[in-house]
């Protein structure tokens, strides 16, 4: 029998407000089926105009229909998780709807307040810089900087996103802990194999700066795939939450960076200390950052 993730006793509450959330431009689109190509091809352009705006409309009315069901159920999915701590599995066939789109991030926004999507991001576009930049002088660090570097040459106008790629995997080695128990890379002819994987892990296909397949594993079972790193990663973070899970000891340090360092979300406990050392750390190069503008 598979061993099950520790459980918090009690849920946890947060003090912030969040921002408006933000979507990441993709740099390549999915490439069109060819059935789709052929049923373009027999359409008239009118034809094709009313059908894709028929689509667009269906689809909007679906999320609206899940978002108002996932509200209405709120109360009664933390009560069942909380209280009756049933597994993933469990979880996602009584609650399918849950782990569609961003409905991992959303639930996440119900516990804590938080749109943690859009402080991601804006906690990466302010330190992002400098933690790359702390990082090109620790060991390891160099596989990681070498391929985002390839990355960001072959498409500039995507620097900021890859930049918070790339902090986002540089942050376990900042605290010496290490980034490939938060998430597993595989060859793209490679199976992902949930077993084995009882914390919530992500399996990506390829390297992550060359994947759009993102896997979230939790408890032996795929709940759900993405496309984009950043929202897969988001979605890792939530998931602990979501579930009510403890963190796994040898990711103690990150996890708590991301809770009280990116996020801010409160829990009444302290931060540990490798990780208040490296918020004060970016704290005093964002202050002598500013003081070299303002003399500019």
């Amino acid at each position: 029998m598979s061993q099950r993730p520790k459980r918090k006793t009690a849920m946890m509450t947060a003090e912030v407000v969040p921002g408006p959330s933000s979507a990441i431009e993709r740099s390549i689109k999915e490439a069109t089926t060819s059935l789709e190509m052929e049923e373009k091809e027999d359409a008239s352009p009118d034809k094709k105009i009313k059908l894709s705006a028929e689509e667009d409309s269906n689809d909007e009315k679906k999320q609206e229909e899940i978002q108002a069901y996932m509200d209405e159920t709120f109360d009664i999915r933390r009560s069942f998780i909380t209280v009756e701590m049933p597994s993933a599995l469990a979880v996602k066939q009584t609650y399918p709807q849950l782990f569609t789109g961003r409905q991992m991030l959303a639930e996440f926004q119900r516990i804590t307040n938080l749109d943690i999507d859009h402080l991601i991001q804006e906690y990466c576009v302010k330190h992002a810089n400098n933690i790359i930049g702390i990082s090109k002088y620790i060991s390891g660090s160099s596989i990681i900087l070498r391929q985002a570097e390839e990355i960001k040459q072959q498409n500039a106008a995507l620097k900021q996103y890859w930049d918070m790629v790339t902090a986002l995997s540089l942050i376990p080695m900042l605290l010496k802990e290490n980034f490939v128990e938060m998430v597993v890379e595989i060859t793209d002819d490679q199976q992902v194999n949930p077993k084995g994987k009882i914390v919530p892990i992500l399996i990506s296909k390829g390297t992550i700066f060359r994947s759009d397949e993102f896997f979230l594993v939790i408890e032996e079972e795929i709940v759900q795939e993405f496309e984009e790193f950043t929202i897969a990663f988001a979605t890792l973070f939530a998931a602990y939450w979501v579930f009510n899970m403890q963190y796994p000891k040898t990711l103690n340090n990150s996890y708590n960076f991301i809770q009280k360092a990116i996020i801010h979300l409160k829990d009444g406990t302290p931060i540990p200390p490798p990780c208040k050392q490296l918020v004060q750390r970016l704290q005093k190069m964002e202050a002598a950052e500013s003081v070299k503008q303002k003399k500019k």
